[in-house]
């Protein structure tokens, strides 16, 4: 501690003692001034000892220690003040003063100074101030008995005006938060002194003037401010607050004791306010400055500023500030912040309306007019101009009726109608040129003072749009019928060919074909397998150029999915003697969600083309996972390279363009409609792919793909259908199945019946839907093979009969067969009530596996129980 002598009053000094009674507001400024306290302290070689809640100790603790040595530190007694009296309970003053002296016994033999700092707080009670007054003397008299310097803090709201009174008898000095941070005590004021009472009473009295005088500023300003619908702050000539009205809370949000001993800046700073810099305005005076006496209140500079309200929400203000009083006897200054926030949005939106109106008459594709009341022009926009072939100045005060070359200004008036465009009148307009336009018409009224003034007229040329209108139901017409086309070629072309493919394939069962005879059937049957590949190549490029193909996404086990497709080729590889080989990397999954047959019809396309084209050598295909899939998801790579004759870098880029063939640039060798690598990289790209190529003539040629797929989600236990049952079942031996075949053609009639017999199943002949139902009357069927387009009846509304009659026509599995190949036909087919659907020509194979479900159902059930396979299966694909 310095040896300066500091006076607490004119009797007693620091050296002799000195008993402080701090009142604090601030508990930051509150632990600054203990810890500083205590730091002078020990430093001039004090023993300090600190009584405080654990929670304080902690957080002066940390703020003296960075301030000591460990040796200087060890020289502050720290005292938990829930031991030394329970702050949760009543004060007691006995207790409090025989643990104190318990407390100073180990260092009242030492030489060392004893300065003291004690917070008090108390359970508030009707006899606690008497227990505290009687507390500060019996705390009076140790102090001044030992010659310690020893300070008492409250918080200053918590202790009542009439105690202080009583205090003051038995303290040396009542000392606020910057009164106590500006002595010598907390070692920050360079040495000053302590002021007496009497210059603290001098000091009080000359701040009671300063009130007095600035109230009396204020009471001029009462009735204003009271009443004032601005926000109003009264500070005193030094910037500190004084008074906020009511509308300033209003306005604000916050409640004015929020601000009470604020500055100008800290109020500035809690509303946020900040200067906005617009046109002629001024800017924000500077805060805590006071105004200029001499300029009255009406001339006072106005500025433009932001704020914040409690809630956060953005205000416009206009900022006034003039001073209080006269310029001899200056009492603070005003600050007025009137809200202007709605003002400036009216302000904003008739702006941003006038802009948004001229910039959508600027440029709006459609012609408008301003005309007044008789029909005049008073304003146009640029198409108007173009439109007519004339400026707007040209057009001003001419009448609108001069460029109607058919229709009257009657029609466009009275029967405009908002809203329905088909209702809306049209009219033809004559530009300048002689140029005639159809153009379809709308108006608004223009009022003006609640009075119609004019309209304006809105003229939309729709003159190219009735052509391209046109040209599109010819687009859709021509496309509907090459839709039609289709599906009849289709139907056409596969009822003969299931005669001529599958009589074949019977034909090549039979014995005593000689092997000239054979190879001749064998022609035949690779023929019609040809003309059936071109057939469903041309259906499959229709259906997706008209955005009707659909991925039909299930489970599906990658590598057996991809390793069926080499299946498929691997007849055509080892004739050529070719090596086939496929390599997946350990790293892509096993299971994936995707569609198996379109991912199947790429590889083989890819994978068959390469072995056209290759003459010796092989085909290697290899897939692995690549990077960029979306979560929950993998990228498929795919490379398919081969050692053939590779492609010219010119041809690469037509590659996939429909119908071009890539024997175009040679003799043509190979056979085909060139659809297949343009069906390939549709196919790629509905599954959100891409595809290219890089190839070097003599060395080869290399495909890449990558498509995403879904990854699976095992968290969810797949529950047991029908199907799953049926696999469980015991194969018994199969018994012959009641078969009825409904069908118009007579060599299909032949061919099924051949088919049916060869598996070992009687059949019964239906020539159309009329004779089915007869024959399922007579005898109830277990299968019904059910031809679409038939005489008479057609197998949908054959179905739909036997399907609402089951007392009548049992429940047959039924079984579409046709030659309907278009996108929608097997949905059709299911809607209608049949359970299974298959193409012609007729897979032998796919027919047994159909009729093997039907009769395992059968079996299952004891009985034929209708649809319930068939239910199931149309459920997976409408869900898939």
């Amino acid at each position: 501690m310095s040896e300066r002598i500091m006076e607490l009053n004119r009797l007693v000094s620091v050296s002799a003692g000195g008993h402080i009674l701090y009142l604090y507001d601030d508990v930051d400024v509150y632990a600054d001034n203990a810890s500083a306290y205590l730091v002078s302290g020990v430093q001039g070689g004090d023993l300090a000892i600190l009584i405080d809640t654990a929670e304080r100790i902690d957080r002066i603790r940390s703020l003296v220690r960075s301030a000591l040595s460990t040796e200087e530190h060890e020289r502050i007694v720290y005292v938990d003040a829930d031991l030394f009296y329970d702050t949760s309970k009543s004060f007691h003053y006995q207790k409090v003063v025989e643990h104190f002296g318990e407390l100073l016994k180990p260092y009242l033999d030492q030489k060392l100074r004893i300065r003291t700092w004690a917070h008090v707080v108390w359970k508030n009670e009707s006899c606690v101030e008497r227990e505290l007054n009687v507390f500060e003397a019996f705390a009076d008299r140790t102090v001044r008995g030992l010659k310690m310097v020893s300070v008492c803090a409250y918080q200053g709201g918590s202790i009542t005006a009439s105690l202080q009174v009583k205090m003051l008898r038995t303290h040396d000095y009542v000392m606020t938060d910057e009164e106590l941070s500006s002595t010598d005590l907390t070692g920050r004021s360079g040495g000053a002194f302590f002021p007496s009472l009497s210059e603290q009473r001098e000091k009080d009295r000359q701040d009671d003037a300063e009130r007095l005088s600035l109230e009396s500023a204020r009471r001029q300003l009462e009735k204003i401010t009271a009443n004032n619908l601005d926000p109003v702050a009264l500070f005193d000539e030094n910037g500190t607050l004084v008074n906020l009205n009511k509308a300033f809370e209003r306005v604000f949000g916050w409640a004015a004791h929020d601000f009470y001993g604020m500055s100008e800046t800290g109020v500035r700073a809690k509303i946020g306010l900040q200067n906005v810099a617009e046109g002629d305005l001024a800017p924000l005076s500077k805060a805590n400055l006071l105004p200029d006496p001499a300029i009255l209140a009406e001339d006072a500079v106005r500025a433009e500023a932001t704020a914040r309200s409690k809630k956060g929400e953005v205000l416009n203000v206009l900022v006034t500030e003039f001073a209080l009083g006269d310029e001899e006897r200056p009492a603070g200054y005003a600050v007025i912040y009137r809200d202007i926030t709605y003002f400036r949005d009216s302000e904003r939106r008739l702006q941003e309306s006038v802009e948004r109106y001229t910039s959508l008459k600027r440029n709006n594709h459609d012609a408008v007019f301003s005309i007044d009341g008789e029909g005049r022009v008073v304003k146009t926009n640029p198409a108007a101009q173009k439109l007519i072939g004339l400026t707007t100045e040209e057009m001003i005060g001419r009448l609108f009726s001069e460029w109607l070359a058919e229709g009257a200004m009657d029609d466009i008036l009275r029967n405009s109608v908002a809203g329905d465009e088909s209702l809306r009148p049209t009219v033809r307009i004559r530009s300048v040129e002689g140029n005639e336009f159809e153009v379809l018409t709308s108006t608004a009224p223009i009022i003006v003072g609640g009075r119609n003034v004019g309209y304006y007229v809105l003229a939309k040329d729709i003159t190219e749009h009735k052509r391209l209108l046109i040209e599109k139901q010819a687009a859709e017409e021509m496309n509907r019928a090459k839709s039609d086309f289709l599906a009849v070629m289709s139907h056409e072309i596969r009822t003969p060919m299931n005669g001529v493919i599958t009589l074949t394939q019977l034909l090549l069962e039979t014995e005593g074909l000689t092997a000239e005879q054979r190879e001749y059937v064998e022609v035949i049957r690779r023929s019609g397998d040809s003309l059936l590949g071109i057939i469903n190549n041309i259906l499959d490029f229709s259906k997706i150029e008209a955005g009707k193909t659909e991925l039909q996404l299930e489970p599906m086990n990658l590598r057996e999915d991809v390793a069926r497709s080499f299946d498929i080729l691997l007849a055509d590889s080892r004739a050529k003697k070719l090596e086939l080989g496929l390599s997946v990397a350990p790293r892509v999954p096993d299971i994936v969600v995707g569609d198996p047959n379109k991912l199947r019809q790429i590889l083989v396309n890819l994978v068959g083309n390469a072995i056209k084209y290759t003459e010796e050598g092989g085909v290697f295909v290899s897939v692995d996972l690549e990077k960029g899939a979306p979560e929950g998801w993998v990228r498929l790579h795919f490379r398919i390279r081969d050692t053939g004759l590779g492609i010219p870098e010119a041809q690469t880029e037509h590659l996939f363009d429909p119908f071009y063939q890539l024997d175009n640039f040679m003799t043509r060798k190979s056979e085909g409609t060139g659809l297949g690598l343009a069906i390939t990289k549709k196919l790629i790209e509905l599954m959100h792919g891409s595809i290219g190529v890089r190839s070097k003539l003599g060395e080869g040629t290399v495909f890449r793909f990558s498509i995403d797929m879904q990854l699976p989600d095992f968290d969810e236990k797949p529950t047991e259908t029908a199907e799953a049952e049926v696999v469980q079942v015991s194969a018994d031996v199969s018994a012959p199945l009641r078969i009825l075949v409904a069908e118009d053609n007579k060599i299909n009639q032949l061919v099924m019946e051949r088919l049916l017999s060869r598996m070992g199943h009687g059949s019964d002949l239906a020539e159309d839907g009329v004779r089915a139902l007869e024959l399922a009357e007579r005898s109830p069927y277990d299968v019904i093979l059910m031809d679409v387009r038939m005489p008479r009846m057609d197998g949908i509304e054959t179905t739909h009969q036997i399907r609402i009659n089951p007392e009548r026509y049992g429940t047959p599995y039924i079984i579409a067969v046709t030659a309907n190949a278009m996108n929608g036909d097997r949905e059709r087919c299911l809607e209608a009530g049949m359970d299974e659907y298959m193409n012609k020509p007729v897979n032998s194979k796919r027919l047994a596996e159909l009729l093997s479900e039907a009769e395992e159902q059968i079996r299952l059930l004891s009985k034929n129980s209708g649809k319930i396979v068939g239910e199931s299966k149309r459920t997976t694909d409408e869900h898939q």
